[in-house]
């Protein structure tokens, strides 16, 4: 659907078809990310209780208008969706950078339940990191994949193509490729590439520095103790083996909640569950919202 806010056409994705009766899950997609995120999971078990969206914020996917570059802006364009189509109590989850937008938008709306998936707290984001998101999309992406990535999932993901930035497939002859990002050469290993795709399409940004700018604000976020010691019926989902956003269970975030109840440790996995093992990923989420 498109919404005509007030500074923003925002594009909220319907996984199926909305009903405002239903209590809403939103998806908040990580830095640079678009609505697809929520193709990689299998959440046909809740279609029949939930809205199940995905939420482009400015400035990402298919949403125009002004570019915004902190958390909390984008916390109030969330607001706006919600109140425009009337979402009351909604089931917020969030991945990564995404992750800390719906931490954000706990303290400002009242939500059902929030899902912050591989975040960190304080989220610090190294200067190599920002240099490549700014100067070289590719790098950045790249450099995500590098760390963020333990295994590529059993099941090849099958994808439709590319969305708005580029090429409808990947093609190859003799190393070359066509990425998200215009034509290129790789050198080390084109298949590893195209196996990556499914992932990487989703870096799919109106404005070159969308990357750039969202990983500079994880860097100045900051809740108050009091909005932390304010937090509810939030829920942290961790990966074993994720290296950019490592559990700490001595983290602030964590310090007065069930850890037995309110945290889940994905096994084997790395910063992108959702592409290393949809189905692990998926069922987690779904016993977490129906609570078994």
């Amino acid at each position: 659907m498109q919404l005509n806010l007030k500074n923003h056409r925002a594009n909220i994705f319907e996984k199926n078809p909305f009903d405002v009766n239903k209590t809403s899950i939103i998806f908040v997609p990580g830095a640079g990310m678009d609505h697809r995120i929520i193709s990689m999971f299998n959440l046909e078990d809740l279609y029949d209780q939930f809205n199940i969206l995905g939420t482009d914020l400015p400035g990402h996917g298919y949403t125009s208008g002004p570019i915004v570059d902190s958390i909390r802006d984008h916390t109030h364009f969330c607001i706006d969706v919600f109140n425009e189509i009337g979402i009351k109590k909604p089931i917020v989850i969030g991945h990564s950078w995404g992750g800390l937008v719906a931490l954000d938008l706990a303290t400002e709306f009242e939500n059902k339940m929030t899902i912050c998936m591989n975040i960190a707290y304080p989220f610090l984001v190294g200067e190599m990191l920002l240099d490549f998101a700014k100067g070289n999309l590719d790098q950045a992406v790249e450099f995500l994949m590098k760390y963020g990535i333990y295994k590529f999932p059993k099941t090849e993901i099958k994808t439709k193509g590319f969305g708005t930035m580029g090429s409808g497939f990947y093609g190859r002859s003799k190393g070359q490729i066509k990425s998200p990002y215009g034509t290129k050469v790789v050198e080390d290993d084109p298949e590893r590439e195209i196996k990556l795709y499914p992932l990487k399409r989703l870096f799919n940004q109106s404005e070159k520095e969308i990357s750039s700018i969202d990983l500079k604000s994880c860097n100045i976020f900051r809740l108050t103790d009091d909005q932390i010691s304010k937090l509810k019926n939030i829920k942290y989902i961790f990966s074993e083996k994720d290296k950019l956003a490592r559990f700490n269970p001595e983290n602030i975030l964590l310090k007065d909640i069930d850890h037995d109840k309110d945290i889940v440790i994905l096994k084997d996995v790395g910063h992108f569950p959702y592409f290393e093992d949809p189905d692990l990923i998926s069922n987690e989420l779904v016993g977490m919202i129906k609570g078994k």
